[in-house]
């Protein structure tokens, strides 16, 4: 099983917690992008919360994240998140929609659910794997869905194409 128990929902820009909030108000002055509010398409926040410790995590817990929150918007031109633990500051992820892949995820073994982002994320200069934690509600799955199709509308030579004998 997941380690964390996951809810999420979509709300307004201005109803993520504060610290996310700012994380994201700050991002936006920095980088010039205009009105937080009204250039995001999308917004959702998850809450983890840890399960549960056992064993040696029992002895560990008090290093252990128990809580965690991640804000996640949706603009035209970037997927942008921050996560924020109980006990670690506010670290704010972007990617430019021009240069990642998305795809919801879901784990067998362990019950988990989020969006994979493969690609260009943040400041690296190789293709990563990033992964956004959420819950299985139907916000969460809008948003990946959301999030999916923005980057086929921005980059429509990443839809796969099928050769016609499979029906493409």
């Amino acid at each position: 099983m997941s380690d964390y128990n996951r809810t999420t929902r979509e709300c307004p820009v201005s109803q993520l917690h504060p610290e996310l909030l700012r994380a994201f108000q700050r991002y936006f002055q920095e980088h010039n992008l205009g009105d937080l509010e009204t250039d995001t398409l999308l917004c959702c926040e998850t809450i983890s919360t840890k399960k549960e410790f056992s064993g040696l995590a029992s002895m560990l817990k008090n290093e252990l994240e128990t809580s965690i929150r991640i804000g996640m918007i949706l603009t035209s031109k970037q997927l942008i998140w921050v996560r924020k633990g109980d006990q670690s500051d506010a670290r704010l992820t972007a990617a430019d929609l021009n240069f990642i892949q998305v795809r919801a995820y879901t784990s067998f073994f362990t019950k988990d659910t989020g969006l994979e982002v493969f690609g260009y994320i943040g400041d690296s200069n190789t293709n990563v794997r990033g992964y956004i934690g959420m819950g299985s509600e139907p916000a969460a799955q809008k948003f990946c869905e959301e999030v999916r199709k923005a980057i086929i509308i921005k980059n429509p030579e990443l839809q796969r194409k099928f050769p016609k004998w499979m029906g493409g």
